[in-house]
C-alpha cells in the first residue's frame, strides 16, 4: 500500500510505500491520471517502480527528486527500459542521477555551451553495449525534447549504465576509461607514434582491456602463462602493462596477476609493432 505524495504529471507519481517506509516513483503511461495527494493506492505489478531508498553520487535521492523535471524522469525511464532489454540486471537507482545529467545536458544545449568528452572513443570501446543503448537514448531525448545531444554526451550516459549494471560508481567507470587512454598516450609518447582512434590496433587493445578487467572483477583465472617470455623479451611492454595494472588495482580494489600483466604486455607490444610498421611503410 502506498500514499500518493505528488502527481508529477500524467505519467509519473511520487508516493510513500508504507511497508518499505520510503518514497517511490511510479512511471508509466497514464499512471498519474485521476490520482490525488494523500490518496492511498495498491502497488500495481505492471507499473515500473523506482524506490528512493539509496543515496547517489549526486546526493540524496529525496533531494534530487525535488529538482528534476518529470520529462527527464520519463526520458531516463525509457533509456533504462532499453538497457533492461540488453542486460540481465540493472540497478534502478540510476533513474534520478541519469535524469539529472540529461537535464543538465539539455540546459547546456539551450545555452549553446559546447561540451566535449575527450574519452568518448575509449568509452565506446570499453563499454560497447552500454554505448549502443546510449545512442538509442539520443533518439529518445530528441523525440522528447527536440534537442539532439552529441556522442560525447552519449558517452556519459554509457557510464551511468555501466555503473548501474556492475554496481560501481560512475566516477570509477570514468577513471577506468581515463587509465586506458593514459596507457595509450604513454605508448605514443615513448615510441614517438600516433595510434589512431578506431584503428584495428587501437580497437584490439581496447577490447583486451575490457575483457581483462571483466576477468579480474569476477576472479576468472587466465590460462595463458607468458610471464618469463614477456619479462625477458618485452621489457618495455611489460613495464607499461605493470604500471597500467597498478593503477587499475588502486581503482578497482582488485589484484592483477602477473599472467594478466604479461598477456597485456603482448598486446601492447603488438600495437607498437603494428604502428611502427605503418610508419615505415
Amino acid at each position: 500500500m502506498v500514499v500518493i505524495k505528488k502527481v508529477l504529471n500524467n505519467n509519473a507519481v511520487l508516493a510513500f510505500d508504507i511497508e518499505k517506509k520510503c518514497e517511490v516513483i511510479f512511471l508509466g503511461k497514464g499512471i498519474g491520471f485521476n490520482k490525488k495527494i494523500a490518496m492511498t493506492d495498491e502497488i500495481q505489478s505492471d507499473v515500473k517502480k523506482y524506490y528512493l531508498d539509496k543515496d547517489t553520487e549526486k546526493g540524496l535521492s529525496t533531494d534530487l527528486i525535488k529538482n528534476v523535471e518529470p520529462i527527464y524522469l520519463e526520458i531516463a525511464h525509457e533509456i533504462i527500459k532499453e538497457a533492461e532489454l540488453k542486460f540481465e540486471k540493472l540497478d534502478n537507482h540510476i533513474l534520478l542521477p541519469l535524469a539529472d545529467h540529461i537535464a543538465f545536458a539539455i540546459e547546456r544545449l539551450e545555452k549553446h555551451i559546447n561540451f566535449e568528452n575527450p574519452f568518448t572513443n575509449d568509452i565506446r570501446f570499453l563499454y560497447e553495449q552500454e554505448f549502443e543503448v546510449a545512442l538509442k537514448g539520443k533518439v529518445i531525448i530528441s523525440k522528447k525534447t527536440g534537442y539532439l545531444i552529441s556522442d560525447d554526451e552519449a558517452g556519459y550516459i554509457a557510464l551511468y549504465l555501466h555503473s548501474a549494471i556492475n554496481n560501481t560508481k560512475i566516477s570509477q567507470s570514468m577513471n577506468i576509461a581515463i587509465i586506458m587512454g593514459e596507457a595509450i598516450k604513454q605508448i605514443e609518447d615513448d615510441c614517438n607514434m600516433t595510434i589512431k582512434s578506431g584503428s584495428f590496433a587501437y580497437s584490439r587493445l581496447m577490447y583486451h582491456f575490457r575483457f581483462m578487467i571483466s576477468r579480474v572483477m569476477i576472479n576468472e583465472k587466465l590460462n595463458s602463462d607468458m610471464i618469463d617470455y614477456a619479462k625477458t623479451h618485452l621489457p618495455y611492454a611489460f613495464n607499461v602493462a605493470t604500471n597500467v595494472c597498478k593503477k587499475l588495482e588502486r581503482e578497482l580494489g582488485k589484484l592483477f596477476s602477473e599472467r594478466e600483466i604479461s598477456y597485456l604486455a603482448l598486446h601492447i607490444e603488438r600495437i607498437r609493432m603494428l604502428e611502427t610498421s605503418d610508419l615505415k611503410s
